[in-house]
């Protein structure tokens, strides 16, 4: 198992899929309310976040659609394992997902600081020094700018033109500099 939920925090429970409005439910094959790490639970307080529910899904064919449906039905962080290999959590409006080869682990004084360290995981973020949705935003600043100098690079392969072609490496110059300016701070 990808994670060791504590005896009091096991729920164990299948989840009927029609209580969701999938487009496809046979893509799923199964849903399992595995845990939920709360006060009460794992006797940590909660600051902001209350409880952070555990939830399996055994699916024929990863599609996000069905991670993002259970998250418009239930309001609160989840953590959702896939096929026992691949951990998703949402955060900031955005799925963060890694393929675990090893365990995670519950680590924090409280239930705020646990989320935050399953997102630090999932980011193979070690620094806890600033704090963590500083460290997402950055790391989402990095792979905007890869994907944008990997979209020119293949543009200047498709060009013909040798002054549209200096034009966008003059761009993908730009987009380098603030890259190495971005991972230097």
């Amino acid at each position: 198992m990808i994670l060791e939920i504590p005896k009091q925090a096991v729920v164990n429970r299948i989840i009927p899929k029609d209580r969701f409005n999938f487009d496809d439910a046979t893509k799923i094959e199964r849903i399992r309310w595995l845990g939920k790490l709360g006060p009460t639970t794992i006797n940590l307080p909660a600051i902001k976040i209350q409880e952070i529910e555990i939830f399996s899904i055994e699916m024929f064919e990863f599609d996000v659609r069905v991670i993002k449906e259970i998250i418009s039905k239930i309001p609160q962080d989840i953590l959702f394992i896939i096929n026992d290999e691949l951990v998703i959590m949402y955060y900031q409006g955005q799925c963060i997902s890694k393929k675990v080869e090893n365990h995670l682990q519950i680590k924090g004084l409280s239930i705020d600081e646990v989320r935050d360290n399953f997102i630090r995981q999932l980011l193979d973020i070690t620094d806890i020094s600033k704090p963590l949705k500083q460290q997402v935003e950055k790391i989402q600043l990095l792979h905007e700018l890869e994907s944008e100098i990997d979209r020119i690079n293949n543009q200047i392969k498709r060009t013909v033109q040798i002054n549209k072609k200096q034009l966008l490496a003059r761009e993908r110059y730009a987009l380098e500099q603030r890259l190495a300016k971005a991972k230097g701070e």
